[in-house]
């Protein structure tokens, strides 16, 4: 921030006393006392991109991530013990595939993460960034965590061939699907809704085989807003009370979760942990009969196994808010 001579122009946070310094990030003008709190303002946002860089590097360096490579590991020896004479050398082919995605994921990202370390850290103790280098820094973290993101939508899945009773395996992204894009991004704003009752009509639809991925975000909740989100069978969805139905499996604020429409705490260790603005994945895996959520902001993933007596095919995506708790 650089020292200016004398201008008829005032404060712009008093509006009152005459601006004597000018800043050079944002370019307005401060008086004094204004100049410290601007400034002090500045640094705490810094130690806000220094807070989301060292959640981001610790989510980078810990096990959850390698877990996440073993479970795909896991389909493929699972597979493998299956028919091991026939598919030996498609297993290896696949582990070496992930071994160097998982190589070059973890390789890349930690290079990455340290140099905007350091680059950080040297602004920091120079005192020399400003709004435009705070920019700068949060839209590079949004990058590298939508990389991380990315390099999670791997599964392994079966490629089918007729010619044989063996399926050969290949790793693909989990969107997915025959070939095909399966993502619907839709916004819930309740800024947007009267009714206390909200659903978005991008959800509606039917699904009894594959995958179908739902990417939604959850804006300006209110407190004690309850939220929904899963699935309930097509087959019994009529006449009724949407937040009764006994076919709902999912979660919900609270940190309960739903199992044929009853409320459960402590399964699975689920945090709901929802905030204004998160962004949620819903997949429906109809082969293996089970649904998972992913919030991509804290990137705790949820897995729920579905008894098709109690909710039979086909489903339907089924995400609500209701605020008039």
């Amino acid at each position: 921030m650089s020292s200016l001579k004398r201008e008829s122009q005032t404060c712009s946070a008093c509006g009152i006393t005459a601006g004597i310094f000018v800043c050079r990030g944002c370019l307005k003008s401060f008086c004094l006392h204004h100049t410290n709190e601007h400034r002090n303002s500045i640094e705490q946002q810094m130690e806000t991109i220094l807070f989301n860089h060292e959640r981001l590097r610790q989510f980078v360096a810990s096990e959850e991530v390698e877990e996440y490579f073993q479970q795909l590991h896991g389909h493929v020896s699972q597979w493998e013990t299956q028919s091991i004479n026939k598919i030996r050398d498609t297993a290896n082919d696949i582990r070496q595939q992930l071994k160097f995605i998982n190589q070059r994921y973890h390789d890349s990202t930690d290079d990455q993460l340290r140099q905007l370390k350091q680059q950080i850290r040297n602004a920091q103790n120079d005192g020399n960034f400003f709004e435009n280098d705070l920019k700068m820094w949060q839209t590079e973290i949004q990058k590298l965590q939508s990389t991380i993101s990315e390099q999670e939508n791997l599964q392994i899945s079966l490629a089918s061939n007729s010619e044989s009773f063996i399926s050969r395996i290949k790793l693909t992204d989990k969107t997915d699907y025959d070939g095909t894009i399966a993502i619907d991004y839709f916004e819930c704003n309740r800024k947007h809704v009267n009714s206390e009752d909200f659903t978005n009509l991008n959800l509606k639809g039917e699904y009894s085989s594959g995958n179908k991925l739902f990417r939604f975000k959850l804006d300006d909740l209110e407190q004690n807003t309850l939220v929904l989100m899963g699935i309930i069978s097509a087959s019994r969805a009529k006449n009724v009370d949407p937040y009764k139905n006994p076919t709902f499996y999912g979660w919900s604020t609270k940190n309960l979760v739903y199992l044929h429409g009853v409320p459960h705490s402590n399964i699975d260790n689920y945090q709901s942990d929802i905030d204004g603005n998160d962004i949620f994945q819903l997949i429906l895996d109809c082969e293996r009969q089970t649904i998972r959520l992913i919030n991509e902001r804290t990137h705790r993933k949820y897995e729920l196994n579905i008894d098709i007596s109690k909710c039979p095919f086909p489903w339907q995506p089924h995400v609500r808010i209701l605020s008039s708790l």
